[in-house]
């Protein structure tokens, strides 16, 4: 071997590895890790986005359901994974705006772990009761609390199904037996078997059980009625609930130190994921999300405003930190 030849070879070798930190995002298949269970809330609304997300980027991406302990398993994975952009969070509200202030300890930052990509949707909850429950409203259930305090038992599987029924024990001055399970399916099947006598989920994963009658809604948690259940009153319109505002949330996020080009392309294709029409209008229409696409900044602005609300509502409904 020539000098010549050698001194080629030597600039074909050291040009793999930039070719190969050059190749264009993504070259394989993207996880978006889910830390609840299949058929909640946030697994139904992110793989209808998901799914569009797929389309647009021309890529492969996998959903990969990681439940347990109100989020903060799938939520350690995701803090720990490599932040090269092919495994991202859907951060919650349970995750990144109540976990911090339930648990006195968290194996995961959820300001430093993560870098924020955009919100994907805001989602009112619903107070559910079985559909042959003797309440037909949400006074009906007030009322009989206050005549027979302790007698009922509430579910949550998340914690925005806990701080929702906090908040509704400490406004209307009631008390209940809380019972917590680890995913909100298992809170349904509960629920509909006459073992707990009401809860809170959100519309996104109650609607069907809703409009096939198998469970019936007193309320919902947002500012005003919501256009999938628009037959339901908001729990502010009941007098002593004048107060009552709490929603669930949805955003992506990537582990911290993920490269800025890469938040950004994710970003861009996720607003455009949720403006095609029918991806927002089914949103909207069969899971009750509000759907407002963020900026990178927009988001962690909203994560950081929330974090503040929940960690006063948590606080005025006297939960304290496990």
């Amino acid at each position: 071997m020539g000098p010549r030849t050698a001194l080629v070879l030597v600039a074909l070798l050291s040009a793999v590895p930039v070719a190969n930190a050059q190749d264009p995002y993504p070259s394989k298949p993207i996880t978006i890790v889910v830390p609840f269970g299949a058929g909640a809330g946030t697994d139904v609304i992110t793989r209808i986005v998901a799914d569009q997300m797929a389309k647009g980027m021309n890529a492969k991406i996998v959903i990969d359901n990681k439940p347990g302990a109100s989020g903060q398993i799938g939520t350690e994975i995701v803090a720990n994974a490599r932040p090269d952009g092919y495994t991202l969070l859907v951060a919650t509200n349970s995750t990144h705006s109540g976990n911090p202030y339930l648990y006195k300890t968290l194996r995961y930052d959820p300001v430093r772990s993560f870098a924020p990509i955009g919100r994907m949707t805001i989602n009112p909850l619903a107070l559910l009761v079985r559909q042959d429950s003797p309440f037909k409203s949400s006074q009906d259930l007030v009322r009989f609390a206050r005549d027979n305090p302790g007698k009922l038992s509430y579910g949550y599987g998340n914690t925005g199904g806990q701080v929702s029924a906090a908040m509704l024990l400490n406004m209307a001055r009631i008390k209940a037996l809380p019972v917590p399970y680890k995913t909100a399916p298992q809170v349904f099947t509960d629920l509909m078997a006459g073992q707990i006598d009401f809860t809170f989920v959100d519309v996104a994963a109650s609607k069907p059980l809703i409009d096939s009658g198998k469970i019936r809604a007193l309320g919902v948690t947002s500012p005003k009625r919501v256009d999938a259940v628009s037959s339901v009153p908001a729990l502010r319109e009941v007098s002593g609930l004048e107060e009552y505002v709490l929603f669930a949330w949805l955003g992506l996020v990537a582990p911290a130190g993920t490269p800025a080009p890469i938040i950004d392309k994710l970003n861009r294709e996720l607003r455009v994921a949720l403006q095609e029409p029918a991806v927002k209008a089914r949103l909207e229409q069969t899971t009750g999300s509000i759907v407002e696409p963020t900026s990178v900044d927009e988001f962690s602005s909203f994560m950081r405003l929330q974090s503040a609300l929940w960690k006063r509502r948590i606080s005025e409904a006297g939960i304290q930190p496990e």
